[in-house]
């Protein structure tokens, strides 16, 4: 078994920091089974020893629930230790004996945003394209960040009901040490683009799946990432690329840690298999 327990946001040794007031985040304990690829959800806030890193989440503020239903407080979980595989791919959704498409219930309740930490400032070797912001308008790599550049880069995805539940709304914003550059989501991005440089090492990453502009709202303004997403059956995963030099001078807020398996065993990954299906708010 494997102890999930509160962590004061993902920060390496030796950092002096002071606390940020406006995030807070209640500490969770639970236990769970460890296992090896990423066949599910979470992943923890750890330092990765082969990329060490200033770079930092400082904390959020979520809600969610079901639509047009009251909201209520949820928490940023973050896996540890990475995972071996991140295979994203929509295995909720199953054809019965004559092709008609059924989704099968989740069968983990909790609700929390979940991140993977990746590579932690690294120098870019080339340019890479990323978005600056997320929405109907905003669906494809708009922006460049040059060759050089010195960045941090986390994955985030979503833990949907499934079933003949009906969607799931989460909305909230998430605050780094450091600005946010850039955004990679959605069905028109390439996935190894970045990947292949802000990736973890010796992680297998399989994307089939994406955040919808259709349903999705996602945007920054200096350090601070602002979402709304829903989702019924899809994990809607997307990355945000932030600067690699922290400038912001604050004591991360308690994250909860998880251990890999709990990211693994609960729920098939992540959906849709770029299937591009109308999602009305309200109905799935």
């Amino acid at each position: 078994m494997n102890k999930l327990e509160s962590f004061q946001g993902y920060k390496l040794p030796n950092q002096n920091l002071h606390k940020a007031k406006d995030f807070k985040m209640k500490p969770v304990r639970t236990m769970t089974i460890l296992t090896r690829s990423l066949q599910a959800s979470a992943v923890g806030v750890t330092v990765l020893a082969a990329n060490p890193s200033d770079a930092a989440i400082i904390g959020s503020k979520i809600q969610g629930g079901f639509i047009n239903q009251p909201q209520t407080p949820l928490e940023l979980k973050i896996v540890v230790p990475p995972p071996e595989g991140i295979i994203i791919r929509n295995t909720f959704e199953t054809r019965d004996e004559n092709g008609n498409i059924f989704v099968r219930p989740n069968p983990d309740p909790n609700r929390d945003v979940l991140g993977i930490i990746e590579k932690q400032s690294v120098l870019l070797p080339r340019d890479i394209s990323v978005l600056d912001g997320f929405n109907e308008q905003k669906d494809r790599p708009n922006s460049i960040i040059t060759k050089g550049t010195l960045v941090s880069s986390y994955l985030f995805y979503f833990n949907p009901p499934g079933g003949d539940e009906p969607r799931f709304d989460w909305s909230g914003q998430i605050t780094f040490d450091a600005t946010v550059l850039g955004l990679v989501g959605g069905f028109r991005v390439h996935w190894p683009h970045t990947t292949n440089v802000v990736g973890l090492d010796n992680t297998e990453y399989v994307f089939a799946s994406a955040i919808d502009p259709r349903d999705e709202v996602i945007s920054f303004e200096n350090n601070v990432l602002t979402f709304d997403v829903s989702s019924k059956s899809g994990l809607e995963p997307f990355r945000v690329i932030t600067s690699g030099n922290p400038v912001i001078p604050s004591v991360p807020e308690p994250l909860t840690l998880l251990g890999t398996g709990t990211a693994l065993g609960f729920i098939p990954l992540f959906k849709r298999a770029y299937s591009k299906k109308n999602k009305a708010k309200g109905k799935d």
